[in-house]
């Protein structure tokens, strides 16, 4: 018999649960693994209490310039025709 609810699952459903509407949300942990990927950019939002956890620092990723969104949005059209 396995348990699925270990830390890392207690940790990801905390962020979820804080964050704020429309936004992804990822631990300090998560972010020193993800920081030098070009590919997203992160607000820090600082401390902030999760349940469970007490104190934890957290990082929004910034959402992306309409304009670059339809770049890309094009650019997926393109390879898929």
């Amino acid at each position: 018999r396995y348990c699925l609810f270990g830390d890392t699952v207690n940790t990801s459903n905390r962020m979820e649960t804080s964050s704020l509407p429309g936004r992804v949300q990822i631990s300090e942990d998560t972010y020193d693994l993800v920081s030098d990927n070009m590919d997203f950019s992160w607000e820090e939002r600082g401390r902030i209490d999760v349940k469970g956890k007490g104190k934890m620092r957290t990082y929004l990723l910034e959402p992306r310039p309409p304009a670059e969104q339809e770049q890309e949005q094009g650019k997926a059209k393109t390879q898929s025709s």
